[in-house]
């Protein structure tokens, strides 16, 4: 049943993906029909983590798998909120590949506890893992709309006025996404990040800067710290944090590819 209500949920964020990639095919804004397939897919979603929950008797926090999919999760509330404004609806063309990416390797691997036993557990794991995830999600939530406003200015300024400039949103409308995104993301990933930390250093474990998740984290923090440092420079920065805030998406993932590759079995994470 819990996979099944996965499975649903895939076909759901895909149909939405696909009408996202039709409108912007043609060049037109997305329409209402993709926020409900969105919001139906959400639910679904929501529902198969429930499941698992009261089977299981454990959040969906720990395994490659059940994390794989409450990330997912997070990062569709954030595609449905988006969504919600119809200026920013289009931000789905980039955030949903990333939820069928997270939903479709859960599905893959399964979605069941690993059976491992680890020592930072309770409310504090809770915490730290829930507020790493809503700090990624936002920080994706920034980066997409850092990609499109970059998309969206060079077509302008080209006067190329295609598909880019009948889809994507205006400008004003994605440096905002881009603002809520990093105000949401950046400190939801610090507290995360202190959380841990401050486990760690009460049971006397150190900083674990050898953990490969460790690593990740700061590499993510430090990228984008310099992206709202970049915002916050005086002068016209539009384009110039939009550009850096790519750049801090792109440092982000090709740590999080290099950490998973050579990671081996058992430093698996997200």
């Amino acid at each position: 049943m819990i996979l099944g209500l996965h499975l649903l949920a895939f076909v759901l964020y895909a149909t939405a993906w696909v009408l996202q990639l039709q409108g912007f095919r043609g060049g037109r804004e997305p329409g209402i029909s993709g926020v409900r397939v969105v919001g139906g897919g959400l639910a679904v979603h929501a529902a198969g983590l429930l499941l698992y929950a009261l089977s299981y008797r454990s959040l969906p926090l720990v395994g490659l798998g059940p994390a794989s999919s409450s990330l997912a999760l997070f990062i569709s509330l954030f595609v449905l909120a988006a969504s919600v404004r119809t200026d920013l609806r289009a931000a789905g063309l980039f955030l949903l590949p990333l939820v069928l990416l997270l939903l479709g390797e859960a599905v893959v691997v399964g979605i069941e506890p690993t059976g491992r036993q680890i020592a930072f557990r309770g409310p504090w794991f809770v915490l730290h893992v829930s507020a790493i995830f809503i700090g990624f999600a936002g920080l994706a939530a920034a980066s997409a709309a850092s990609i499109m406003y970059v998309f969206q200015f060079r077509a302008l300024k080209r006067k190329t006025f295609g598909s880019v400039f009948g889809f994507f949103p205006a400008l004003d409308s994605l440096d905002r996404l881009n603002k809520v995104g990093l105000a949401v993301g950046f400190p939801a990933l610090s507290v995360g990040l202190l959380a841990g930390w401050s486990w760690t250093l009460t049971f006397g474990r150190g900083l674990a800067l050898d953990n490969p998740g460790t690593i990740l984290g700061i590499v993510t923090w430090a990228a984008y710290l310099v992206a709202i440092a970049a915002r916050s420079r005086p002068g016209p920065r539009g384009e110039r944090a939009a550009v850096i805030s790519v750049v801090a998406f792109l440092v982000t993932l090709v740590a999080f590819l290099a950490l998973r590759i050579t990671a081996g079995e058992a430093g698996f994470f997200l």
